[in-house]
Protein backbone atom coordinates (compact mmCIF):
# COMPACT_ATOMS: atom_id res chain seq x y z
CA UNK A 1 0.00 0.00 0.00
CA UNK A 2 2.59 2.55 0.51
CA UNK A 3 4.57 1.35 -2.52
CA UNK A 4 1.00 2.57 -4.12
CA UNK A 5 0.96 5.95 -2.19
CA UNK A 6 4.71 7.00 -3.14
CA UNK A 7 4.16 6.56 -6.90
CA UNK A 8 0.91 8.01 -6.54
CA UNK A 9 2.32 10.92 -4.55
CA UNK A 10 5.61 11.03 -7.73
CA UNK A 11 2.63 11.12 -10.72
CA UNK A 12 1.21 13.91 -9.16
CA UNK A 13 4.03 15.76 -8.35
CA UNK A 14 5.44 15.43 -11.86
CA UNK A 15 2.15 16.35 -13.17
CA UNK A 16 2.09 19.30 -11.34
CA UNK A 17 5.71 20.10 -12.18
CA UNK A 18 4.61 19.67 -15.83
CA UNK A 19 1.80 21.79 -15.58
CA UNK A 20 4.19 24.73 -13.92
CA UNK A 21 6.90 24.05 -16.87
CA UNK A 22 3.29 24.97 -19.50
CA UNK A 23 2.31 27.79 -17.58
CA UNK A 24 5.88 29.22 -17.28
CA UNK A 25 6.33 28.56 -21.18
CA UNK A 26 2.55 30.37 -21.65
CA UNK A 27 1.14 27.28 -23.44
CA UNK A 28 -2.33 27.93 -22.81
CA UNK A 29 -1.94 32.08 -22.12
CA UNK A 30 -3.67 34.47 -25.02
CA UNK A 31 -0.96 37.08 -26.77
CA UNK A 32 -2.08 40.17 -26.74
CA UNK A 33 -0.65 41.45 -30.29
CA UNK A 34 1.42 44.59 -30.24
CA UNK A 35 1.82 45.99 -33.92
CA UNK A 36 4.61 48.19 -34.98
CA UNK A 37 3.86 51.36 -37.53
CA UNK A 38 5.21 49.81 -40.66
CA UNK A 39 6.62 46.40 -41.15
CA UNK A 40 8.30 45.49 -44.39
CA UNK A 41 9.53 41.73 -45.10
CA UNK A 42 13.00 41.63 -46.98
CA UNK A 43 12.33 37.98 -48.96
CA UNK A 44 15.31 35.64 -49.98
CA UNK A 45 17.77 34.79 -46.78
CA UNK A 46 16.41 31.63 -45.83
CA UNK A 47 16.54 31.42 -41.99
CA UNK A 48 17.95 34.69 -40.55
CA UNK A 49 18.76 33.04 -36.94
CA UNK A 50 21.25 36.20 -35.64
CA UNK A 51 21.38 40.03 -37.11
CA UNK A 52 24.76 42.18 -35.85
CA UNK A 53 24.91 45.54 -36.99
CA UNK A 54 27.74 47.72 -37.61
CA UNK A 55 26.48 51.65 -37.11
CA UNK A 56 28.92 53.21 -38.22
CA UNK A 57 28.93 51.43 -41.85
CA UNK A 58 24.80 51.26 -42.27
CA UNK A 59 24.77 47.66 -42.39
CA UNK A 60 23.44 44.30 -41.06
CA UNK A 61 25.86 41.29 -40.73
CA UNK A 62 22.81 38.34 -40.87
CA UNK A 63 23.37 34.93 -40.15
CA UNK A 64 21.60 32.46 -42.78
CA UNK A 65 20.84 28.92 -42.93
CA UNK A 66 18.10 26.94 -44.64
CA UNK A 67 17.50 24.57 -41.16
CA UNK A 68 15.05 22.56 -42.87
CA UNK A 69 17.23 21.16 -45.10
CA UNK A 70 20.81 22.18 -43.87
CA UNK A 71 21.17 18.90 -42.02
CA UNK A 72 24.91 18.77 -40.30
CA UNK A 73 26.59 17.42 -44.27
CA UNK A 74 23.84 18.92 -46.17
CA UNK A 75 23.30 22.50 -47.28
CA UNK A 76 25.83 25.66 -46.36
CA UNK A 77 25.57 28.41 -44.33
CA UNK A 78 25.70 31.52 -45.70
CA UNK A 79 26.74 35.50 -43.92
CA UNK A 80 24.95 38.44 -45.62
CA UNK A 81 25.53 41.60 -45.71
CA UNK A 82 21.96 44.02 -45.84
CA UNK A 83 22.40 48.12 -46.49
CA UNK A 84 20.47 49.65 -44.43
CA UNK A 85 20.84 53.23 -46.81
CA UNK A 86 20.17 51.22 -50.04
CA UNK A 87 17.91 47.86 -49.10
CA UNK A 88 17.49 46.92 -52.48
CA UNK A 89 21.22 46.82 -53.13
CA UNK A 90 21.63 43.18 -54.94
CA UNK A 91 24.73 42.64 -52.79
CA UNK A 92 22.54 41.64 -50.02
CA UNK A 93 21.91 38.48 -51.41
CA UNK A 94 25.85 37.35 -52.13
CA UNK A 95 27.07 34.86 -49.65
CA UNK A 96 30.55 36.87 -48.14
CA UNK A 97 32.43 34.02 -46.50
CA UNK A 98 33.71 33.00 -49.81
CA UNK A 99 32.97 29.31 -48.96
CA UNK A 100 35.32 29.12 -46.28
CA UNK A 101 35.03 26.99 -44.25
CA UNK A 102 32.96 24.09 -46.25
CA UNK A 103 31.23 22.69 -43.95
CA UNK A 104 29.96 26.15 -42.36
CA UNK A 105 26.17 26.36 -40.27
CA UNK A 106 26.04 29.80 -38.83
CA UNK A 107 24.45 30.83 -35.25
CA UNK A 108 25.36 33.78 -33.30
CA UNK A 109 27.48 36.61 -34.74
CA UNK A 110 29.81 39.61 -33.28
CA UNK A 111 30.91 42.73 -35.05
CA UNK A 112 34.24 44.12 -33.49
CA UNK A 113 35.48 47.64 -34.57
CA UNK A 114 38.84 48.59 -33.15
CA UNK A 115 40.53 51.82 -35.31
CA UNK A 116 41.39 49.91 -38.38
CA UNK A 117 40.79 46.43 -37.50
CA UNK A 118 36.70 45.30 -38.12
CA UNK A 119 36.25 41.81 -37.27
CA UNK A 120 32.94 39.22 -37.33
CA UNK A 121 33.16 36.13 -34.93
CA UNK A 122 30.40 33.67 -36.18
CA UNK A 123 29.52 30.23 -34.17
CA UNK A 124 29.88 27.87 -36.31
CA UNK A 125 27.71 24.92 -35.27
CA UNK A 126 28.78 22.41 -38.18
CA UNK A 127 32.27 22.40 -36.00
CA UNK A 128 31.28 23.19 -32.67
CA UNK A 129 33.72 26.31 -32.99
CA UNK A 130 33.80 30.32 -33.73
CA UNK A 131 35.04 31.59 -36.62
CA UNK A 132 36.88 34.42 -37.25
CA UNK A 133 36.58 36.70 -40.15
CA UNK A 134 38.62 40.48 -41.21
CA UNK A 135 35.62 42.61 -42.74
CA UNK A 136 36.53 44.52 -45.80
CA UNK A 137 35.33 47.68 -46.67
CA UNK A 138 32.72 46.34 -49.13
CA UNK A 139 31.42 43.64 -46.44
CA UNK A 140 33.40 40.89 -47.54
CA UNK A 141 34.89 38.38 -45.40
CA UNK A 142 38.01 37.01 -45.07
CA UNK A 143 38.63 34.22 -42.69
CA UNK A 144 41.36 34.25 -40.36
CA UNK A 145 41.16 31.46 -37.92
CA UNK A 146 38.99 28.64 -35.83
CA UNK A 147 38.90 28.83 -32.76
CA UNK A 148 37.73 25.27 -31.22
CA UNK A 149 37.83 23.23 -27.88
CA UNK A 150 36.93 20.21 -26.02
CA UNK A 151 34.31 22.14 -23.71
CA UNK A 152 32.92 23.86 -26.47
CA UNK A 153 29.70 21.63 -27.25
CA UNK A 154 27.01 23.17 -28.05
CA UNK A 155 27.88 26.77 -29.28
CA UNK A 156 25.21 29.05 -29.42
CA UNK A 157 26.11 32.80 -29.70
CA UNK A 158 29.43 34.57 -29.31
CA UNK A 159 30.31 38.41 -28.14
CA UNK A 160 33.59 39.95 -29.25
CA UNK A 161 35.52 42.09 -26.56
CA UNK A 162 39.06 41.82 -28.47
CA UNK A 163 40.21 41.35 -31.81
CA UNK A 164 40.82 37.89 -30.47
CA UNK A 165 39.07 37.67 -26.82
CA UNK A 166 35.46 36.50 -26.79
CA UNK A 167 33.08 35.07 -24.74
CA UNK A 168 30.76 32.56 -26.17
CA UNK A 169 27.63 30.24 -24.76
CA UNK A 170 27.67 26.72 -24.21
CA UNK A 171 23.78 26.50 -24.61
CA UNK A 172 23.62 22.81 -22.91
CA UNK A 173 26.39 21.04 -21.87
CA UNK A 174 25.56 17.92 -23.55
CA UNK A 175 24.85 19.68 -26.66
CA UNK A 176 21.16 20.88 -28.46
CA UNK A 177 20.89 17.94 -30.57
CA UNK A 178 21.37 15.02 -28.03
CA UNK A 179 18.06 13.62 -26.93
CA UNK A 180 18.64 14.55 -23.24
CA UNK A 181 18.66 18.33 -24.43
CA UNK A 182 15.38 18.67 -24.20
CA UNK A 183 15.02 17.52 -20.89
CA UNK A 184 17.49 20.11 -19.47
CA UNK A 185 15.24 22.59 -20.97
CA UNK A 186 12.23 20.84 -20.16
CA UNK A 187 13.10 20.40 -16.72
CA UNK A 188 15.29 23.76 -16.13
CA UNK A 189 18.37 22.27 -15.40
CA UNK A 190 20.97 24.90 -15.54
CA UNK A 191 23.65 22.91 -17.99
CA UNK A 192 24.38 26.54 -19.69
CA UNK A 193 27.60 28.09 -19.26
CA UNK A 194 29.73 31.20 -20.61
CA UNK A 195 33.10 30.80 -21.35
CA UNK A 196 35.64 33.41 -21.83
CA UNK A 197 38.48 32.68 -25.00
CA UNK A 198 41.56 35.63 -24.49
CA UNK A 199 43.36 34.56 -27.79
CA UNK A 200 44.00 30.41 -27.19
CA UNK A 201 43.37 30.51 -23.46
CA UNK A 202 39.64 29.37 -22.67
CA UNK A 203 38.07 29.03 -19.72
CA UNK A 204 34.67 29.02 -18.06
CA UNK A 205 33.24 32.36 -16.87
CA UNK A 206 29.49 31.79 -15.54
CA UNK A 207 27.77 28.41 -15.24
CA UNK A 208 24.39 27.21 -14.32
CA UNK A 209 22.52 28.95 -16.91
CA UNK A 210 19.03 27.42 -17.92
CA UNK A 211 19.74 27.08 -21.50
CA UNK A 212 22.50 29.80 -22.18
CA UNK A 213 21.42 31.62 -25.43
CA UNK A 214 22.46 35.19 -26.69
CA UNK A 215 25.30 37.73 -25.77
CA UNK A 216 25.93 41.23 -25.93
CA UNK A 217 27.98 43.53 -23.87
CA UNK A 218 27.22 47.37 -22.62
CA UNK A 219 28.35 50.16 -24.52
CA UNK A 220 31.22 50.66 -21.54
CA UNK A 221 32.32 46.98 -21.78
CA UNK A 222 31.57 46.96 -17.83
CA UNK A 223 27.99 44.92 -18.34
CA UNK A 224 27.21 41.57 -20.32
CA UNK A 225 24.10 40.35 -20.83
CA UNK A 226 23.03 36.62 -21.10
CA UNK A 227 20.30 35.44 -22.68
CA UNK A 228 18.57 32.35 -20.04
CA UNK A 229 16.07 30.82 -22.56
CA UNK A 230 14.73 28.24 -20.20
CA UNK A 231 14.68 30.62 -17.43
CA UNK A 232 12.37 33.14 -19.29
CA UNK A 233 15.21 36.08 -18.14
CA UNK A 234 18.32 38.39 -19.11
CA UNK A 235 21.32 37.65 -17.47
CA UNK A 236 23.64 40.69 -16.48
CA UNK A 237 26.98 40.12 -15.41
CA UNK A 238 29.87 42.66 -13.84
CA UNK A 239 32.73 42.06 -16.11
CA UNK A 240 36.53 42.79 -15.30
CA UNK A 241 37.73 43.89 -18.98
CA UNK A 242 41.37 43.02 -17.68
CA UNK A 243 40.26 39.26 -16.99
CA UNK A 244 37.31 38.35 -18.24
CA UNK A 245 36.24 37.30 -15.18
CA UNK A 246 32.06 37.56 -15.00
CA UNK A 247 30.40 38.39 -11.30
CA UNK A 248 26.34 38.17 -11.47
CA UNK A 249 24.73 41.31 -10.69
CA UNK A 250 21.39 41.29 -11.49
CA UNK A 251 18.31 39.39 -13.39
CA UNK A 252 15.35 41.13 -15.56
CA UNK A 253 12.53 38.11 -16.21
CA UNK A 254 11.12 38.59 -19.13
CA UNK A 255 8.09 37.03 -19.33
CA UNK A 256 9.36 35.66 -22.64
CA UNK A 257 11.76 32.93 -23.67
CA UNK A 258 15.01 35.15 -25.27
CA UNK A 259 17.26 34.29 -27.85
CA UNK A 260 19.48 36.76 -29.50
CA UNK A 261 20.08 39.90 -27.84
CA UNK A 262 21.31 43.17 -29.28
CA UNK A 263 22.47 46.59 -27.70
CA UNK A 264 22.30 49.81 -29.83
CA UNK A 265 24.16 52.80 -30.02
CA UNK A 266 22.20 54.65 -26.88
CA UNK A 267 22.77 51.32 -25.05
CA UNK A 268 19.09 49.78 -25.19
CA UNK A 269 19.03 46.31 -24.91
CA UNK A 270 16.77 44.76 -27.74
CA UNK A 271 15.62 41.13 -27.29
CA UNK A 272 13.98 38.34 -29.45
CA UNK A 273 12.16 36.32 -27.81
CA UNK A 274 9.58 33.31 -28.14
CA UNK A 275 6.38 33.79 -26.10
CA UNK A 276 5.63 29.95 -26.49
CA UNK A 277 8.90 27.78 -27.15
CA UNK A 278 7.16 24.53 -27.02
CA UNK A 279 5.57 25.63 -30.50
CA UNK A 280 8.82 25.96 -31.92
CA UNK A 281 10.26 22.15 -32.87
CA UNK A 282 6.93 22.04 -34.92
CA UNK A 283 8.52 24.11 -37.15
CA UNK A 284 11.30 22.33 -37.95
CA UNK A 285 8.69 19.37 -39.69
CA UNK A 286 6.33 21.60 -40.64
CA UNK A 287 7.05 24.82 -43.40
CA UNK A 288 2.92 25.66 -43.04
CA UNK A 289 3.16 26.12 -39.10
CA UNK A 290 3.59 29.00 -37.48
CA UNK A 291 4.88 30.04 -33.17
CA UNK A 292 4.32 33.36 -31.46
CA UNK A 293 7.06 35.96 -31.63
CA UNK A 294 8.17 39.55 -29.31
CA UNK A 295 10.65 41.73 -28.90
CA UNK A 296 11.53 43.02 -26.19
CA UNK A 297 13.57 46.10 -25.40
CA UNK A 298 15.16 47.28 -21.84
CA UNK A 299 16.11 50.75 -21.47
CA UNK A 300 17.28 52.79 -18.70
CA UNK A 301 14.71 51.98 -16.25
CA UNK A 302 16.02 47.99 -16.18
CA UNK A 303 12.64 47.21 -17.09
CA UNK A 304 11.52 45.01 -20.14
CA UNK A 305 8.87 46.32 -22.61
CA UNK A 306 7.41 45.02 -24.98
CA UNK A 307 7.62 46.32 -28.63
CA UNK A 308 6.25 44.01 -30.91
CA UNK A 309 4.60 40.70 -30.68
CA UNK A 310 2.70 38.67 -33.28
CA UNK A 311 0.55 35.07 -33.44
CA UNK A 312 3.63 34.23 -35.95
CA UNK A 313 1.41 35.25 -38.86
CA UNK A 314 3.73 37.91 -40.11
CA UNK A 315 6.96 36.84 -38.26
CA UNK A 316 7.28 33.28 -37.20
CA UNK A 317 9.29 32.20 -34.08
CA UNK A 318 11.54 35.45 -33.96
CA UNK A 319 14.88 35.18 -32.73
CA UNK A 320 16.60 38.39 -33.27
CA UNK A 321 15.84 42.04 -32.90
CA UNK A 322 18.65 44.80 -34.55
CA UNK A 323 18.24 48.50 -34.60
CA UNK A 324 20.15 50.70 -36.62
CA UNK A 325 18.77 54.53 -35.99
CA UNK A 326 15.20 54.66 -36.95
CA UNK A 327 14.91 51.27 -38.03
CA UNK A 328 14.48 47.63 -37.03
CA UNK A 329 15.43 44.07 -38.40
CA UNK A 330 13.57 41.33 -37.00
CA UNK A 331 15.01 37.91 -38.09
CA UNK A 332 13.77 34.51 -37.11
CA UNK A 333 14.79 30.67 -37.26
CA UNK A 334 13.08 29.23 -39.78
CA UNK A 335 11.55 31.65 -42.06
CA UNK A 336 13.13 33.02 -45.48
CA UNK A 337 12.76 36.59 -44.66
CA UNK A 338 13.29 39.54 -42.21
CA UNK A 339 11.42 42.73 -41.30
CA UNK A 340 12.42 45.86 -41.87
CA UNK A 341 10.35 47.96 -39.88
CA UNK A 342 9.86 51.80 -38.65
CA UNK A 343 9.98 52.45 -34.92
CA UNK A 344 7.88 54.98 -33.43
CA UNK A 345 9.61 58.09 -31.89
CA UNK A 346 8.53 56.39 -28.56
CA UNK A 347 11.28 53.10 -28.29
CA UNK A 348 13.78 55.12 -30.39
Amino acid sequence: MRYWLILLAVLLGAGAAAGLRLREFNQFAPLEPVALARCEPVKGIAGPEDIEVDEAGSRAFISSLDRRVGAPDGVRGAIHVFNVDDPLSASGWRDRTGGVPEAFRPYGLSYFEEGETRRLFVVNEAANAVELYEVAENGDLNHLETFAERRLTSPNNVVAVGPRQFYVTNDVRPGRNAPIADLHFLMNIGSGEILYVDGDVWRVAAEGLRFANGLALSKDGLSLYAAETAGNALKIYERDPATGVLALSGTIPLGASPDNINVDGAGAVWVGALPKPLAVPRLARDADATAPSEVLRIGPDGAAHTVYRNDGGEQSAVTVAARVRNKLLIGALYEEKFLFCELPPSVR
